[in-house]
């Protein structure tokens, strides 16, 4: 898709394809969400960005413009190539799923995990019982001297966003975080938007 900015509504998921050279840009639209981001080659879903070896790789856990996320077998999937937020993002933690939300009293929740499986089987992919960790775009999950990890609101402003620039052929998927029990949405999950160029537009 290019154009228009694509909505994807809160606790949803959006599938969206990007060319090799291409762009998807994701507009925290009215500020403070949290986006789980997924990353998987087109012509492989064994091969996705991997958040343990991006680690590695990137050597911080807080991802910056010039970041650039690998799969498995250390090749560059994509990379952030501009960023209008306070650039706190988190590669950290794993998707919210149906046992969190148990553990915090409210089973059957949606969930990010669940929103993936669903669209990965939308595209025709084998179920995945562990799935890949995803980049947590906009999430606010700071650690402290001791290794502490707290969670907080998400500092991001509405009409800011994030840019990737794609290495190969790929497809995103993008799950707008339900999470309304801690703070990281503000107690509100909002939509966001989407935005995919192809690379003669993305320049």
């Amino acid at each position: 898709m290019t154009g228009r900015p694509a909505t994807v509504g809160a606790g949803e998921i959006g599938t969206f394809h990007v060319p090799s050279g291409g762009t998807i840009e994701v507009i925290n639209t009215l500020g403070g969400q949290v986006v789980d981001a997924w990353f998987f080659a087109a012509d492989d879903p064994a091969e996705f960005a991997s958040m343990s070896h991006s680690r590695a790789s990137i050597r911080t856990i807080r991802p910056a413009v010039g970041s650039t996320f690998v799969t498995r077998r250390r090749e560059p999937l994509v990379t952030l190539v501009a960023d209008s937020s306070p650039g706190i993002h988190d590669m950290t933690m794993p998707p919210c799923d149906r046992w969190r939300y148990r553990q915090l009293g409210v089973p059957g929740h949606r969930n990010c995990a669940d929103n993936l499986r669903s669209a990965l089987g939308a595209e025709g992919h084998a179920a995945m019982e562990v799935l890949p960790d995803p980049l947590n775009l906009f999430q606010n999950s700071p650690v402290d001297a001791e290794g502490r990890i707290t969670f907080l609101e998400s500092p991001a402003p509405a009409g800011s966003s994030v840019t990737l620039r794609a290495h190969r052929d790929l497809v995103a998927y993008l799950s707008v975080c339900p999470m309304d029990i801690m703070p990281i949405n503000g107690g509100a999950p909002r939509s966001i938007g989407v935005a995919v160029l192809d690379p003669d537009e993305a320049g």
